[in-house]
């Protein structure tokens, strides 16, 4: 049997709101052949899942499963139009708000270029930390946001 709880690394239980239509979400694979499987899906839920309740609702999805075999990410990291989030899972609030700022930091240097200060610099002036969720022990999941508007003007 594959067990999905609790979130980690290659995703798992992410409970996390921001997780709605129109996100593309990327997951790290770990082994060859890399299965995959969706559901636990929530019609309400705010951040922060404190106690493991949600409104749960059975619904479709329609998703497109791709390969990008040039990049590589530590944990899930996803994005909108409007934002990018990288996730950070631990066991303490502290260690996953470190690790998604570390993956935003990266993020920011790989895809833009700039240097780890200024990417740092940026992460503390317009990055938005976010507690997803801390219900699901022995994880609990932050997410750092950063608007796309920033990075308009910026070409590599």
């Amino acid at each position: 049997m594959l067990v999905t709880f609790p979130p980690r690394a290659n995703g798992g239980n992410m409970d996390d709101p921001n997780l709605v239509a129109g996100t593309t979400v990327y997951f790290p694979v770990f082994v060859e052949g890399a299965l995959f499987s969706i559901g636990d899906t929530h019609a309400v839920q705010g951040l922060g899942e404190v106690v493991g309740t949600a409104v749960e609702a059975p619904m479709r999805i329609l998703f497109r499963v791709s390969v990008i075999k040039d990049r590589v990410i530590d944990e899930p990291q996803y994005e909108t139009d409007e934002y990018y989030a990288t996730t950070g899972f631990g066991t303490t609030i502290d260690e996953a708000a470190v690790k998604a700022t570390r993956y935003m930091i990266k993020h920011i240097e790989n895809t833009y270029g700039l240097s780890k200060g200024e990417a740092y610099m940026l992460c503390s002036l317009i990055g938005d930390l976010k507690i997803a969720e801390v219900v699901d022990l022995p994880h609990v999941l932050v997410t750092m946001h950063i608007p796309k508007n920033v990075f308009a003007s910026h070409t590599n």
